[in-house]
């Protein structure tokens, strides 16, 4: 593993640079250094060994993702005007935080109308989820706890026992607590431990026994020579016009974020990049390039438009009194279609992880102003006391608690660009637009169902984020959209091949280029698009002669957005109009 050096400027230059190491990240950066090229990776947060994550999700340093607060952990709680996102951060990105779980999406997804007359997605795929599945190492929960058998028998009760099952899951189970040699790549991957089903995995496994992205593409791609850079965040990416000595096509300008104040940048040059941040950071950069410095001008009309929230809810049930212990197991351990749109899932935390009941207030119904709800929940706390105090403030709330994931395939949407709002502090960031037609909801009334009756059963205090109950903004931990597949920069951000329209050797391969709410876990979908993209581009030494490094005359723009040319036309006029006279002159006096 190479060393990097944050306190001196870099001008190296790569084959390709990586923006970002979650899912769509580390399946390029492996699948790149395989085909020989030299890859870099730059991640903006920290790398993590399972002795480096929090004991519990109190130690917000470590947890939560909040630069500005000195927070470097690996989960981000990002508040927009029209939606809170959860994502991850850190080498590996969100599967450092995620619940491991992995669900190929339905027939409707490979036939959504965005993306259906391009290609027939679901045979395109099917062999990359089959690799996906493998290089995970996906297995089925081998064991129900408390919360299944309650959603079991809510299945039950609708109708739709058929439909339960074990989630698969990205886990080594093996013998709890047990280090065996690498069980999953002949020998040649990292020892791993079995799962002691403690429910720690949405706070960071310390047993090394998630498959996180680390030990299985990430760990290959630096054993073949790629370099990854954490602590590196892009903020700017310049096209390089011309031929270059070096052969880059673009220079990719970055900042380390652990800086204090003035954060020192850093330069990095690439024939080739492929953006892999996530929606949050893939659309915003390229929104920041295209809309403010200028330098991406011709990037499509489309960025940042038709951002999903895979029509998410993420409610809760935390028991009153109770002997039985809700966080054991892994973090999602079974799953059923409540009818043909809608999935629920079980979600905990481990022992002493109760931070989330921050952002969480007892269920009140959502039909006022946020003055009005505020006065809902201060009454409440008055007539409900023992439940006010159980929700917010006694301990046990992790042992105590379930949260449900209801997931939608139902087609709404919204507008991601850069703008200042009360959430950005005044400051350009990245803000949201409800789209009218059809808005994403706040509230799941499916759900909503599901989560009385989960209640009911567990004699429960059902609660939701603060976000739905008193702002009417949804929340999702699966960001989606923002750079979608078309035919041409008219309907599209890239192509089929997630190639970025105007910009060559420019890929998309993140979350960012989903074309439709899936209903179940995207990160699945995920790693199977980015294999497809990573299987067109062809190994280094059979592209050397075909691929072109410098930009066609069509796509020459400067970072103000003005042809070369142009620019340089009036230096051109002064200097040719001196020398033409100039040689008139010598000339008539070489005839003479």
């Amino acid at each position: 593993m190479s060393k990097y050096q944050p306190d001196s400027v870099q001008e190296q230059t790569f084959d390709y640079v990586v923006i970002g190491s979650g899912f769509g990240g580390s399946v390029s950066a492996m699948r790149l250094a395989e085909k020989g090229y030299r890859t870099l990776v730059l991640e903006r947060g920290k790398r993590f060994r399972a002795q480096d994550f929090p004991e519990t999700n109190w130690n917000i340093f470590k947890y939560l993702w909040l630069p500005a607060a000195r927070c470097f952990g690996i989960m981000g709680i990002n508040f927009l005007d029209d939606i809170m996102i959860l994502n991850g951060s850190g080498v590996g990105g969100g599967s450092l935080v995620y619940a491991s779980t992995h669900i190929k999406p339905d027939k409707a997804f490979f036939e959504a109308e965005e993306w259906r007359d391009l290609a027939d997605w679901e045979a395109e795929l099917e062999p990359h989820f089959q690799t996906a599945d493998r290089m995970l190492g996906v297995t089925e929960n081998p064991k129900y706890w408390p919360a299944d058998h309650i959603l079991l028998d809510i299945a039950k009760e609708l109708g739709q026992e058929h439909t339960f099952s074990p989630t698969p899951v990205a886990i080594f189970f093996g013998e709890p607590g047990e280090t065996v040699p690498d069980p999953y790549f002949g020998g040649e991957g990292p020892a791993r431990t079995g799962c002691i089903h403690c429910g720690g995995c949405m706070v960071g496994c310390q047993h090394n026994a998630k498959n996180t992205l680390d030990k299985n593409y990430l760990y290959f791609a630096e054993k073949w020579g790629a370099e990854i850079r954490s602590e590196a965040n892009a903020v700017n990416i310049i096209p390089l016009y011309g031929k270059q000595p070096d052969n880059a096509r673009y220079e990719i300008v970055y900042e380390r974020t652990t800086d204090w104040f003035m954060k020192r940048q850093n330069r990095v040059r690439t024939a080739n990049i492929v953006l892999a941040a996530g929606v949050m950071g893939t659309v915003d950069l390229l929104l920041k390039c295209r809309d403010e410095t200028h330098s991406l001008p011709k990037l499509s009309r489309w960025l940042g438009k038709k951002v999903r929230s895979n029509s998410e809810a993420l409610p809760g049930v935390t028991a009153r009194q109770s002997e039985v212990d809700y966080s054991e197991g892994v973090a999602i351990t079974s799953h059923f279609w409540l009818n043909d749109e809608t999935s629920v899932e079980p979600v905990r935390f481990p022992v002493g992880s109760s931070f989330i009941r921050n952002i969480a207030m007892p269920l009140l119904p959502m039909d006022g102003s946020v003055w009005k709800q505020l006065w809902r929940f201060i009454e409440y706390g008055i007539k409900n006391p023992y439940d006010f105090l159980k929700a917010k403030f006694l301990p046990g709330w992790a042992k105590d608690t379930t949260i449900l994931l209801i997931m939608q395939k139902v087609e709404n949407r919204m507008r991601l660009k850069r703008g200042r709002s009360f959430f950005t502090l005044g400051r350009k960031g990245l803000v949201s637009e409800r789209d009218v037609s059809q808005p994403i909801p706040a509230i799941i009334e499916a759900g909503r169902d599901v989560l009385e009756r989960f209640a009911a059963k567990m004699d429960g205090i059902p609660q939701g984020p603060i976000n739905e109950i008193l702002l009417n903004t949804p929340s999702t931990a699966h960001i989606l959209g923002g750079c979608g597949i078309g035919h041409s920069e008219v309907d599209g951000v890239i192509d089929v091949n997630h190639a970025v329209f105007n910009y060559p050797g420019m890929y998309v391969a993140d979350g960012s280029v989903i074309p439709a709410n899936l209903g179940v876990n995207p990160s699945l979908t995920i790693t199977a698009m980015a294999e497809r993209a990573m299987s067109k581009i062809p190994k280094k030494d059979e592209a050397a002669a075909a691929v072109p490094l410098s930009f066609p005359v069509g796509v020459m723009r400067k970072s103000n957005g003005r042809s070369p040319l142009k620019e340089a036309a009036p230096y051109l006029l002064l200097t040719a109009v001196p020398a033409a006279l100039l040689a008139a002159r010598l000339l008539k006096r070489k005839n003479a």
